[in-house]
């Protein structure tokens, strides 16, 4: 069975591409791709092979998804045929995929919604690690989807008050709209240095992990969510950490418990289904973050504006319930 998936083939060049589906093996479901979520931050990062990125060509971008169940292997039991799932899938029409990644979809959530949850995941496991308690001040240092997804968690987990920091105005505007405190487009400011209790660097900037050292205060925790396309230079860590006591805590993704829940470390599934019941809730807001729908052929398209950052586009989608003639142009919204 063929299928069309989203290549990256050469450094900037975006390309769809047909391919030979695998077999669906005991613990697995075969899914029909609703809607798949561009990450920009990282799926920008392979495209343009940025420091920490594997540097090989084709690259199959994509972890983010609303599906459709169509088929499930004899030991997957809770799931069925017709089931609407979220799952850790690229940017394919159908893909075979291990039901470990895969999240039942409540019926209080949209697909679209759905569709954009391993960012909000993403983002959950770095404030869970950042262990953030009721009355303490939280920054967030970059507004892209994983720090807004991180604000607004924040502001869940009992921040009294969460500051946004990016240098983008719009990104500001967004994160105000989700539920932000504040917002401030420097960190330079001199009544900012030594305040945070907490410090959330998402960014992926090397740089940018100086600054959350400048504005977390003594034994303050800072947070790196964001992964970091290069090296920091010159960091004094007997200034910057060492005399003020901070705790640094990496936060990549796969830094989750493996069975078992243990203290502020939970298992992806446990994540999965939080981020869920959050959206339900509508205690944090994914529709909000979504800019633009569209289809694949639109693909080269939507990845170079992404690029240049210039405009409101924070989160695209692709739409795979449409044949590729039927969406002429970007759908703005919801």
């Amino acid at each position: 069975m063929k299928a069309e998936r989203v290549a990256f083939t050469e450094k900037g060049i975006v390309c769809v591409e047909e391919y030979e589906i695998g077999e669906v093996n005991k613990d697995d479901v075969l899914v029909q791709t609703l809607y798949s979520a561009i990450s920009p931050g990282t799926e920008l990062a392979f495209l343009h092979q940025m420091e920490n990125t594997v540097k090989e060509y084709p690259f199959y971008p994509g972890y983010s998804a609303c599906c459709k169940v169509l088929k499930i292997g004899e030991n997957v039991k809770k799931f069925k045929v017709g089931d609407t799932i979220v799952c850790i899938g690229q940017h394919m029409s159908r893909q075979v995929i291990s039901s470990d990644l895969c999240t039942l979809l409540p019926s209080n959530v949209s697909e679209k919604d759905a569709s954009v949850y391993c960012l909000a995941s993403i983002a959950l496991q770095g404030v869970r690690k950042a262990k953030i308690q009721i009355g303490d001040e939280v920054a967030v240092i970059g507004l892209g989807p994983i720090g807004n997804f991180a604000a607004q968690i924040a502001n869940v987990a009992g921040a009294t008050v969460v500051t946004g920091f990016d240098f983008i105005k719009w990104k500001g505007q967004l994160a105000t709209q989700c539920g932000v405190n504040e917002v401030e487009y420097t960190t330079e400011k001199e009544e900012l240095q030594n305040k945070f209790d907490v410090v959330i660097e998402a960014t992926g900037s090397p740089k940018a992990i100086l600054s959350a050292f400048k504005i977390a205060k003594p034994f303050g925790r800072v947070i790196l969510l964001g992964s970091s396309r290069g090296n920091t230079e010159n960091v004094n860590f007997y200034e910057d950490v060492h005399r003020k006591g901070i705790t640094i805590v990496g936060a990549h993704t796969k830094c989750r418990a493996k069975a078992d829940n243990f203290g502020c470390i939970k298992t992806l599934s446990k994540d999965n289904e939080t981020i869920m019941a959050l959206l339900g809730q509508r205690r944090i807001r994914s529709d909000l973050l979504i800019s633009e729908v569209t289809t694949i052929n639109h693909a080269q398209e939507v990845y170079d504006r992404l690029l240049e950052k210039e405009e409101g586009l924070m989160i695209a989608l692709f739409d795979w319930t449409k044949k590729k003639s039927e969406i002429g142009a970007f759908h703005q919204g919801q």
